[in-house]
């Protein structure tokens, strides 16, 4: 059956190889005019995706993030995506800036080994080191190595002995332990960081010259992302089985809690690179996933059993508490995908 590439339609993904970029809007496939014969792979919404979907373009928390892209997905790949409005899919490539902290962790526990982890390298881990950065610079000046990201031209890192043992959310703790580990490398170039990064974790995130700020500065886009999120629910990186140990209080106002971002209700804890959520059932905090949220929205998550994995993707860099207001909206959109009911 023909049809325009101006008719307004969605479509179900169902369980696509990873390679796929996943739904997209028409005006992502399609120029305006052109005839497009149909195959099996477009077929009606389930109830559960119709949900989803109205609950993207009309709760309170997702109507006013703009355009993006949102997937769900298990340890064969991906179950169902959509796009919100236009221009971000599933290979969309933004700067995932704190998103960029899992995987950097993910990278350095399979390159060590989780049981040759000193105590030091935990806690910048678990940003409990005392090495806190005085500058936001993503670095991105051509030709900066890791080291000199480190230094006082850029990050200007400096041990507090008074932190050292508290939570302080901070991107110094993993920029000291890239010092020591990979201080030469660059950006871009011959021996980048993502020529160390990406064999770790079996991923192809692109270079950029912010890359050097580990805890912050790399780009990728979903369909990216997705492949490290596979690898931790299929129990192919170290971190797989580690994604509890090592915890430390980080909501606002926990036991040692220097300085959180976290403004989610409830209790918040923090593991290696990544955040560890929660809920109170029956007066006792249990964990319902691990995810690290960007400053401009980008937001992974794994469930707490490691069965599912989902993915916020866009990038508003002038707003405030983006991270927070996509894990709201992409928690909002899976409990609407979950029962079949669309929220509010």
């Amino acid at each position: 059956m023909k049809r325009s590439g101006t008719t307004q339609f969605i479509w179900a993904c169902a369980l696509w190889t990873l390679g796929t970029a996943g739904c997209g809007s028409p005006e992502d496939t399609l120029d305006p005019g052109d005839g497009v014969t149909w195959g099996t792979s477009q077929a009606a919404l389930t109830v559960y995706e119709q949900a989803a979907l109205d609950t993207a373009h009309n709760a309170a928390g997702c109507k006013p993030l703009g355009n993006f892209y949102w997937e769900l997905g298990n340890g064969s790949g991906l179950l169902y995506g959509f796009t919100k409005g236009s221009g971000v899919t599933a290979t969309t490539v933004m700067p995932i800036a704190s998103a960029s902290k899992w995987l950097y962790a993910g990278a350095y526990v399979q390159s060590k080994g989780y049981a040759n982890l000193t105590a030091d390298e935990k806690k910048r881990l678990n940003f409990t080191s005392g090495y806190i950065d005085e500058n936001t610079t993503l670095c991105d000046a051509a030709g900066t190595t890791v080291s000199a990201c480190y230094g006082p031209s850029f990050k200007d890192v400096t041990y507090r002995l008074l932190q050292n043992g508290r939570f302080f959310y901070n991107g110094g703790h993993m920029q000291k332990l890239a010092l020591d580990d990979i201080g030469a490398r660059k950006g871009t170039g011959l021996l980048s960081v993502m020529d160390w990064l990406n064999p770790l974790l079996g991923t192809t995130f692109p270079e950029s010259d912010s890359d050097v700020a580990v805890a912050g500065g790399f780009s990728g886009s979903a369909a990216q992302y997705r492949v490290f999120l596979l690898k931790l629910l299929n129990n192919q990186n170290a971190l797989s089985s580690k994604l509890t140990v090592d915890s430390v209080p980080a909501w606002p106002g926990g036991p040692n809690v220097a300085h959180t971002p976290w403004s989610g209700a409830g209790e918040a804890y923090y593991g290696l690179g990544h955040w560890i959520e929660g809920e109170s059932v029956s007066g006792t905090w249990t964990v319902t996933g691990h995810s690290s949220a960007g400053a401009f929205g980008f937001y992974p998550w794994v469930n707490a059993a490691r069965t599912r994995y989902m993915v916020l993707a866009r990038s508003r860099q002038l707003g405030n508490e983006e991270g927070e207001k996509s894990r709201a909206c992409a928690q909002t959109v899976l409990k609407a995908y979950e029962t079949g009911v669309a929220q509010p």
